[in-house]
């Protein structure tokens, strides 16, 4: 009989405590958690226009990362370069020719960069959110009772939105040098106590102002504390970074990628997230709501599977620079297949719950129906085979995003526009699964082959196949069985 070692259990803790995995998905856990906290009392405190218009900000927020244009995660991806030893001129596309040793010189400009692009993003995304912005809200908030609030609600989100936007730099840095379970568990901590804050403040009779000054102030402190933890980490180099102006060889270094991932993220992204504005135009508040509600749970779905794979692509990128290709293929394959069933498992059971849950709490928005639930689930599905796989490639620094995502995007539109007359909402998650299977998916995984000489079967026979043969036989049978 073995002896037990008592150091055992310490180790094991450490190790999870470090786990960039583990730290994501808890971090993604406790935001999944708002679901379950926050929103049944939303459901059932708010009135379905507010319930609308909640969703609608959510949606008009989310839409920062396209003013981002693709720099967090270039910035991010390079970082990474310097931190395996890589030379100014070796970020466009560095291939094992890096020491091993991080470039802090590299890094120094990396990061100056860094403060005078996000200063020049801000001050964009506050013009087009006081103008395109505000716009695009005049309807829906019209309808809502207490008009003055609203208004005063966006107001604020302005203000703190641009901060927000700002506070990348931080964020961008933190993954880029590998801190991804620090982080993710500081995260944890402040999602938390967002989630605490709102609780409270619906539980006391709060409106939607004070849920959304709730909210962004949340948002502000987590800029702050990661401008905190930069200070902290590394020897506290971060803070010793001259700020000068932004230097030329980076940005000839990652503006290439950075406008091919920012018009990729727009025509994939960003025309989803634009949908939901453009149908809060067009349709009733009960069928907006529960068109933006189910966009915002898919995603939240999506989000959550997306930890196995995209928490480790500040260590991809630095395996990548140093030529370790065999060790990159086995550690994507497995972050691969893990979040393919973390995606399946989380959009069935909400899939078979959803509808009982809203029925139960006396919803004020109805869950969506079965096949709309069904389109968005396999659309997403293979936007998410589709992404890891671009996600993979562009490890190299050759940035497909435009291409991939430009064409699927005008598929997209062109599917939606033709068919929004006949199959009205439907049309929009129709349009969105065309497009991926028709080009993206296929598109991305191949140059993902070809880079790193993969066959389709022998790949993902470990990864993708089952969970799509699962999920599809559960789409048939939720369609039959209604």
């Amino acid at each position: 009989m073995k002896k037990f070692n008592k150091h055992l259990p310490s180790r094991l803790f450490y190790e999870l405590w470090q786990s960039p995995t583990l730290m994501t998905w808890g971090s993604f856990l406790t935001k999944t958690l708002s679901l379950i906290v926050i929103l049944p009392l939303i459901l059932t405190r708010f009135s379905v226009e507010e319930i609308s218009l909640w969703y609608l900000f959510s949606t008009i927020i989310g839409l920062q990362l396209l003013i981002d244009i693709g720099f967090s995660p270039t910035f991010s991806r390079v970082i990474a370069y310097a931190m395996g030893g890589a030379e100014v001129e070796d970020l466009r596309r560095p291939n094992g020719q890096s020491s091993g040793k991080t470039n802090w010189q590299t890094l120094e400009l990396i990061c100056s960069s860094m403060h005078t692009i996000y200063f020049k993003l801000s001050i964009l995304w506050f013009v087009m959110l006081a103008s395109l912005g505000s716009l695009s809200l005049i309807k829906p908030i019209s309808i809502v009772s207490d008009i003055s609030s609203a208004w005063c609600a966006w107001v604020f989100i302005i203000i703190t939105s641009t901060i927000s936007l700002h506070g990348n730099i931080y964020h961008s840095y933190l993954q880029g040098i590998n801190q991804i379970a620090l982080l993710r568990r500081w995260e944890i901590l402040f999602s938390l106590g967002k989630i605490f804050t709102s609780f409270v403040i619906l539980l006391s009779g709060g409106g939607l102002l004070s849920l959304v000054i709730a909210n962004q102030a949340w948002q502000i402190m987590n800029v702050f504390r990661n401008k905190l933890l930069t200070a902290f980490v590394e020897g506290g180099r971060f803070k010793t970074f001259k700020k000068i102006k932004q230097n030329r060889e980076v940005l000839k270094a990652v503006w290439p990628s950075t406008w091919r991932s920012g018009m990729g993220i727009f025509m994939s992204y960003g025309l989803v997230q634009v949908s939901g504005i453009i149908y809060a135009q067009l349709g009733n508040a009960s069928s907006v709501a529960s068109y933006l509600l189910g966009l915002r749970l898919i995603q939240a779905i999506s989000v959550f599977s997306q930890a196995p794979f995209y928490s480790k692509l500040p260590i991809f990128s630095r395996l990548f620079a140093e030529g370790k290709k065999t060790e990159l293929m086995k550690r994507a394959k497995k972050g691969m297949c893990i979040s393919y069933w973390s995606y399946v498992v989380g959009f069935i059971l909400l899939g078979v719950t959803g509808k009982p849950l809203f029925d139960y709490i006396g919803s004020n928005a109805d869950f969506p129906m079965p096949l709309l639930w069904n389109l968005l689930g396999l659309a997403f599905f293979t936007e998410r085979y589709g992404a890891m796989h671009i996600q993979l490639y562009s490890l190299s620094n050759d940035i497909i995003w435009h291409i991939a995502n430009g064409i699927t995007g005008l598929i997209y539109i062109i599917t939606s526009l033709i068919l929004f007359k006949y199959i009205e909402i439907y049309a929009f998650p129709v349009g969105v699964l065309t497009g991926y299977i028709g080009f993206y998916s296929w598109y991305s995984a191949i140059h993902s082959y070809k880079e790193f000489s993969l066959k389709f079967f022998t790949f993902e026979k470990g990864a993708v196949i089952i969970p799509f043969n699962i999920l599809l036989m559960y789409n048939i049978l939720r369609l039959i069985l209604k």
